[in-house]
């Protein structure tokens, strides 16, 4: 689209992420992460546009267009909508335009997109799978599993916070799949089907297969809060950038991926993580002052900032045009619907973000073309 349109195409890093470090190393303390912000990073790429206007003669009448996707498809429409003098339009893919702590949602689609990619054998087995799993731990029989998996010793069964961490791992795996790779999904029910007849069977040789690969990787798996808690403290030896999402959804967004739904859809996963799982999670990260109170308050002060759901496109998004998968599970929060919105049948998350391919769909085709008509009306 830049070549079509004679465009210079720039991308632009989030303050705290990659480079981008106020603080040099110390930038992850906690101290130095309240200059980490929404609005500060909104900021920043006005003061960048701003800049490259002022500094280059050729690009001083310019327009500009906001391309994103995921996370920076809800920053593009946010920054439409708070510097309207500075962006001429946007295309944002995959965004979730509602702050949400309890985001059960997700979870759901998860579930459902299994269900439409390959059927519902292959979903039906994923939840009884995680209703027996649910027997063991209450039947105290969950031990053995535990040792085929690899487990390391110090994880406890009745601690709530353990039991929590072990099914959202299990369940981030089914998402991470949907999520990212949406034509794997038949290759994962496949080899779920091709095993024991029985689905509760079944689903153990699928766990035994899927951890198997730790056991080349390190001397046990760590099923436990604490390794998921590790991820996001100061001394992590992970990416600190992780720590500085978190971050993020503990005081703006939340978008945590429960289970914890009334809704029957949820059963696929078994109720087994609740929001206070990662409220607690916020809280040991972050200190005392992250409270659950302090999640909400972040939550209403995006949504009210910005609108969430509800908003009249005509008056808040009207230079924006939104692209969805309908298999992608961040597509719950996202707007799917009017003129300004395309839904793609059988994609997933950001799967549009690439040039017009003849391998593509004609409807993912035909749906570029349309972004790109509706960008070039605004150039």
């Amino acid at each position: 689209m830049a070549v079509e349109n004679s465009g210079m195409l720039f991308y632009t890093e989030h303050r705290y992420y990659g480079l981008s470090l106020p603080f040099g190393n110390e930038s992850y303390r906690l101290s130095n992460l309240k200059q980490l912000s929404l609005h500060q990073s909104l900021a920043d790429l006005a003061h960048f546009i701003r800049h490259q206007k002022s500094n280059d003669p050729e690009m001083e009448d310019s327009k500009v267009i906001l391309v994103g996707g995921s996370y920076s498809g809800s920053l593009v429409a946010w920054m439409t909508q708070l510097y309207p003098d500075l962006i001429a339009a946007s295309w944002a893919s995959s965004a979730p335009l509602l702050a949400k702590a309890d985001f059960f949602e997700y979870m759901e689609m998860v579930g459902k997109s299994i269900q439409l990619s390959y059927g519902n054998n292959c979903s039906l087995r994923i939840e009884k799978g995680f209703k027996f799993l649910v027997k063991l731990f209450d039947g105290d029989e969950i031990q053995e599993l535990l040792y085929n998996l690899n487990g390391c010793v110090g994880y406890s069964p009745k601690n709530p916070l353990d039991r929590a961490a072990f099914f959202n791992g299990l369940g981030n795996y089914f998402a991470l799949v949907v999520q990212s790779y949406s034509a794997s999904i038949p290759r994962l029910c496949e080899t779920l089907m091709s095993l024991d007849s029985s689905d509760e069977l079944a689903f153990i040789e699928f766990l035994k297969l899927l951890y198997s690969e730790g056991r080349r990787s390190s001397d046990c798996q760590d099923f436990g809060y604490s390794s998921m808690l590790e991820l996001f403290t100061e001394d992590s030896v992970q990416s600190s950038e992780t720590r500085a999402w978190f971050y993020q959804t503990c005081n703006e967004f939340g978008w945590y991926t429960t289970t914890k739904s009334k809704s029957s859809a949820s059963q696929a996963f078994a109720n087994q993580v609740p929001l206070g799982y990662f409220e607690q999670l916020c809280q040991d990260a972050f200190g005392a002052e992250q409270t659950a109170h302090q999640l909400a308050h972040g939550v209403e002060q995006t949504n009210s900032k910005f609108g969430g759901f509800g908003f009249n496109q005509s008056e808040r998004y009207a230079q924006v045009i939104f692209t969805h998968g309908e298999l992608d599970p961040w597509s719950a929060l996202g707007q799917q619907k009017g003129d300004q919105a395309i839904v793609l049948t059988g994609y997933s998350h950001v799967e549009d973000l690439s040039s017009i391919r003849v391998m593509d769909s004609v409807q993912m085709n035909l749906a570029k073309l349309r972004v790109m008509s509706f960008l070039r009306r605004h150039i």
